[in-house]
């Protein structure tokens, strides 16, 4: 064989083996199509400047993270409540039965604000799923079985998520339930956001202080069987045991659904908290913005499906941003902490802590602690061992019994100092805690959420990697285990939290259309 037709075989040959790693990676792309979805969680900072031209810039910001080299891949992105519109910057919206289009409509269709259809355009140009939340007007009277009645200027006004499908069409709209310190009005009666994709999945979505709450939250998983979440939100952080990410990791563990949290970024005002959580396996993307100033960017990650079985090991390493110490952000705190049955531990002299058991009322809980000290010349977090039974109350007296069995930090010894973080950040962690345990009875109800509750010190849970959580049915009681596996210092809490719902949607006033007519101006 001569060396021409040795050459033409060489080529024959690497045409063939280029073809086939081709094939191999269209094979490869389209299981992942299959087992996962890709997923963006925007953490945006909205401007506090008070500038007149302010939605311009957000709308703006908007756009070009849509259209980003980094969202190419990504099948739907989440934008936070609150960061798009202000309050009187309002817009119709419509239903998913109206089947529209905002960016396909004439000048004389159109009744829709600019952004809402520039919005639109840029689902249907990038081909992706858009998720934002906005102020929406709807006429009064559109509702004829609604008897409550009507505002001045004959609007309901709503705090709205809106989503868009590839082609710009508004396939969701969902109005806030639980409006937090909001002039807003609530549906008469109630709805829920639920939409198909076109890659298998079907999500279920709410706003901020829903999460709070059974309806619609928890309905859409118990009673809807939503595997997959949305959840955007301007959410306000309380110590030791509602952070944002520390709050949206839990709910998506104890619930076992994947979670996609967009939070506003706005530290000094107590704003931050994003991430992609899926179920039992913890963190794929999270982050809390504790510096001075916010940001706008997008975090994804590859989601796997629910219905499908994925083995951990193939979830990619979680990423986890944030500062060590908290440097501006405004905390609040859990009004509930000195009425715990609580101990202040003294691990200096004694490391280990056997089979302590504390109660509150009816709950009875057993810790395990095993611990080992760092010689520090900063002063260090005081401990506490404490149990709780009882009701918490939210805003406009909407309210949840809850059962906490927790260890937690504190900046003194002294019960009031819990839940706080020290000014200025000079405290650290001489202890490492090798490993806690921590067991409860929890009295099975018909409404009810037990999730694991954990807090480091620079405000993320700790890993899914680092924890064992169990949950089973003793008679008529759950018995919990939350247990940390690995060394970890600078905790500031790990415990199991219990949320019992019966009772608060019974509770819940429908004085939203009440406060709206007697607070709010008139809006034209």
């Amino acid at each position: 064989m001569n060396s021409r037709s040795m050459q033409i075989l060489k080529l024959i040959f690497s045409v063939l083996l280029c073809s086939k790693r081709s094939y191999q990676l269209m094979e490869s792309d389209a299981l992942a199509e299959q087992f996962y979805y890709t997923a963006g969680v925007v953490e945006f900072r909205p401007d506090a400047t008070g500038m007149t031209d302010a939605l311009s810039d957000h709308l703006q910001a908007y756009k070009e993270l849509i259209g980003s080299v980094e969202a190419e891949d990504v099948d739907i992105i989440v934008f936070p409540e609150g960061t798009l519109s202000k309050d009187l910057e309002l817009t119709y919206v419509p239903s998913k039965k109206d089947n529209v289009i905002p960016c396909s409509l004439t000048e004389e269709e159109n009744i829709y604000a600019d952004f809402l259809v520039e919005l639109s355009c840029a689902a249907q140009r990038f081909k992706k799923y858009l998720v934002i939340n906005l102020t929406e007007k709807e006429i009064c009277w559109i509702n004829a079985n609604d008897p409550r009645p009507c505002s001045r200027n004959g609007l309901n006004i709503f705090n709205t998520n809106v989503v868009f499908d590839r082609d710009g069409r508004v396939i969701s709209r969902y109005r806030k339930t639980h409006v937090y310190v909001e002039n807003k009005n609530t549906t008469y009666d109630q709805e829920y956001g639920i939409f198909e994709t076109d890659f298998g999945v079907r999500f279920g979505h709410f706003i901020c202080f829903d999460i709070l709450f059974y309806t619609p939250a928890q309905e859409l998983v118990e009673r809807f069987g939503i595997t997959d979440i949305i959840f955007t939100s301007k959410f306000y952080s309380e110590l030791p045991f509602l952070t944002a990410a520390q709050l949206q990791m839990g709910w998506s563990w104890g619930n076992n659904v994947n979670l996609l949290a967009a939070g506003a970024s706005y530290p000094v005002n107590g704003s931050t908290g994003s991430g992609i959580y899926a179920g039992e396996n913890g963190i794929l993307v999270s982050v809390m913005v504790t510096g001075n100033v916010g940001e706008r960017k997008l975090y994804k990650a590859k989601v796997p499906k629910k219905n499908l079985k994925i083995s951990p090991s193939n979830l990619a390493s979680p990423t986890m941003t944030a500062n060590n110490l908290p440097k501006s952000l405004r905390l609040l705190k859990d009004p509930e902490i000195e009425n715990f049955n609580s101990i202040l531990l003294n691990l200096q002299q004694r490391t280990d802590v056997e089979g302590e058991t504390l109660c509150h009322g009816n709950l009875c809980c057993q810790f395990n602690i095993s611990t080992s000290t760092m010689d520090s010349s900063m002063p260090n977090y005081h401990y506490r061992l404490g149990v709780f039974e009882g009701k918490r109350t939210y805003e406009k007296k909407e309210w949840n019994n809850i059962k906490i069995c927790s260890l937690y930090a504190c900046v003194t010894e002294s019960v009031s100092s819990c839940g706080e973080l020290p000014t200025p950040n000079n405290l650290n962690s001489s202890v490492i805690f090798r490993s806690i345990s921590i067991k409860g009875l929890f009295k099975k109800s018909k409404h009810l959420l037990i999730m694991p509750n954990s807090l480091e010190s620079n405000l993320l849970p700790v890993p899914a990697t680092k924890v064992n959580w169990s949950k089973s049915l003793q008679g008529d009681s759950y018995e919990v285990s939350h247990q940390l596996t690995s060394e970890t210092d600078n905790l500031l809490t790990f415990g199991i939290y219990a949320n019992y719902y019966e009772g608060n949607a019974a509770e819940r006033l429908r004085l939203s259309y009440f406060q709206f007519l007697r607070n709010s101006p008139d809006i034209v």
